[in-house]
C-alpha cells in the first residue's frame, strides 16, 4: 500500500472517530450552563463514577481559524498561556500532517503537590464544515519521569473545538475531564477544573496577536485546510 493510501485511510479512521466521540460525549455529560465571563461561555457537569467535575468554555477569539491551529501545535509554547502549565515537552511527533503527537506536561498546583501527565493528542478536520477537533488523552504508550516526584494525574481527557466563523474571528470550544489524583479536595480540585478552561481560553487571545502566530499561520498547514473550507463553501 503506498503512502498517500496509507494518508486516506487514517483520515478516514480519524473522522469516524471524531464524529462517533461529539457523540459519545454528548451522552457522557450533561452541562450545565454555569455563567459568563467577557463574552465567553462556561459550563459544568458531574461525570459519573468521579468526584471531579468536568468544565468547558465557549469563547470567539478574534484571530483567523489557522492562528489557532500553530498555536495549539506549538506544544512548547503552552506554559505562556495554558492555565497553570509549568513546563511541557514533546516526546515523539507519531504524524506531523494529522498533528499525532505525545507530549508531557507538568501542571502547577496552588497549596499542593505537582501534578504532571503523558497526553497523546491528534487533530481531526472536517474542512467542508469548517470544524476541527483536537483531542488529548492521557496514555502508556510512553513513559516519561521528570526526577521531580510530582503525582501523576490518573486521567486526562481534553477537547478543542475550532469553528470557522470568518476572516477575523473562530469559535473555539475548550473542554476538559480530568482525575487529579490523591491529595486534594474534591472542592479544591473542581474549583481549579472550572477555572483552567477560561483562563486558559483568555490567555489564548493575547497569543493570538503576536506576530510570531500570525506570520506562521500563513504557510501552516492550517491555513491549506482554512483554503479548502473556503473553496467548499463556494461551491
Amino acid at each position: 500500500m503506498n503512502t498517500r493510501a496509507k494518508q486516506v485511510i487514517l483520515a478516514v479512521v480519524m473522522l469516524i472517530f471524531a464524529i462517533s466521540s461529539t457523540g459519545v460525549a454528548a451522552e457522557k455529560y450533561q452541562w450545565k450552563y454555569a455563567g459568563d465571563e467577557d463574552g465567553c461561555r462556561i459550563y459544568t457537569s458531574s461525570v459519573a463514577g468521579k468526584d471531579y467535575i468536568a468544565a468547558k468554555v465557549t469563547c470567539v477569539i478574534a484571530a483567523r481559524m489557522d492562528v489557532i491551529g500553530v498555536i495549539l501545535r506549538d506544544i512548547a509554547g503552552y506554559p505562556e498561556w495554558m492555565h497553570d502549565s509549568a513546563e511541557t515537552r514533546m516526546l515523539k511527533v507519531e504524524d506531523d500532517e494529522n498533528d499525532v503527537l505525545i507530549f508531557w506536561m507538568h501542571q502547577h498546583v496552588a497549596l499542593f503537590k505537582d501534578r504532571d501527565m503523558v497526553l497523546k493528542s491528534r487533530t481531526v478536520c472536517r474542512n467542508e464544515k469548517g470544524q476541527c477537533f483536537i483531542y488529548a488523552n492521557s496514555t502508556n504508550e510512553m513513559t516519561h519521569d521528570s526526577g521531580n516526584g510530582y503525582v501523576r494525574m490518573p486521567s486526562f481527557s481534553s477537547l478543542f473545538v475550532l469553528e470557522w466563523m470568518d476572516e477575523k474571528n473562530t469559535r473555539v470550544t475548550f473542554l476538559i475531564d480530568p482525575d487529579l489524583g490523591r491529595g486534594i479536595p474534591a472542592a479544591a480540585a473542581n474549583g481549579s477544573i472550572r477555572a483552567m478552561p477560561l483562563k486558559s481560553l483568555k490567555k489564548m487571545m493575547e497569543m493570538a496577536r503576536q506576530k510570531k502566530y500570525i506570520e506562521a499561520a500563513k504557510t501552516s498547514k492550517y491555513a491549506r485546510r482554512v483554503e479548502e473550507y473556503q473553496r467548499s463553501a463556494k461551491r
